[in-house]
């Protein structure tokens, strides 16, 4: 071998040794990013943070667990009907629109009502005192985005509690008043049933969700074209 080519081979051992390092230098980077959860890929979800704690759906379902058993002197504290027929001054003093409930600042709405009936809906046999599941979806679809993957996971693990293992819960898919009857109809039935089939995949058993779709007819605002209809609920079936 000559002293050229001696040369030349230190010279091309030493060029890949300058290329790769940088390369190793790159993917030491990438993989540091990746385990910090950082997306550095176009396209890729970042990490989202849920917006309720498994504790506070498990606490919410059994405090309500609680009074649908307790009795208000000499009836139960339970009136099979909607709200409105169950609690007939709460409605006139609403304009007769009970259903409409504010939200606190965790954009849960209060569990109290202007008395302590508990109303069942006679169909679904769901007590009307609803936990706001904060399931956002893609505009006109039923696709989940991150964040509602995030939530649904503290809720799958919230009524996974013991003292909840038998609860039986409705999904219920509402949407605002955009769109046709119809159209709003289908919408809704499609995201409760996104929202079940992902729970269901977290390990939720499905005899345990019943999922149903009122499109715009149970707005929970009076303005029915307000985003603050478009909502996923879960309401506990009284046993």
């Amino acid at each position: 071998m000559t002293h050229r080519q001696i040369v030349s081979g230190v010279c091309n051992v030493n060029s890949l040794t300058a290329v790769s390092k940088p390369r190793r230098l790159l993917a030491a980077t990438l993989l540091s990013l990746t385990i910090a959860g950082t997306a550095i890929v176009p396209g890729t979800a970042f990490a989202q943070d849920a917006t309720y704690s498994a504790d506070e759906v498990s606490k919410h379902f059994k405090q309500l667990k609680t009074r649908s058993l307790k009795p208000t002197g000499a009836t139960r504290a339970l009136c099979i009907g909607t709200r409105d027929e169950c609690n007939p001054n709460g409605a006139k003093a609403e304009g007769g629109q009970v259903a409409v409930k504010p939200e606190n600042a965790e954009g849960q709405t209060s569990e109290t009502a202007s008395t302590d009936t508990l109303a069942v809906d006679p169909e679904t046999k769901a007590i009307d005192a609803g936990f706001n599941l904060l399931v956002t979806f893609e505009r006109a679809s039923a696709r989940l985005s991150p964040s509602a993957r995030a939530n649904l996971k503290e809720f799958a693990k919230g009524i996974a509690d013991p003292e909840l293992a038998s609860a039986v819960f409705v999904i219920e898919g509402h949407t605002d008043g955009i769109g046709s009857l119809n159209y709003n109809q289908r919408l809704s039935e499609d995201r409760a049933q996104a929202v079940t089939e992902y729970l269901v995949s977290l390990g939720v058993g499905r005899n345990r969700l019943k999922t149903v779709g009122y499109g715009e007819t149970r707005p929970k605002v009076a303005d029915v074209n307000n985003e603050a209809n478009r909502r996923v609920e879960s309401k506990l079936v009284f046993e």
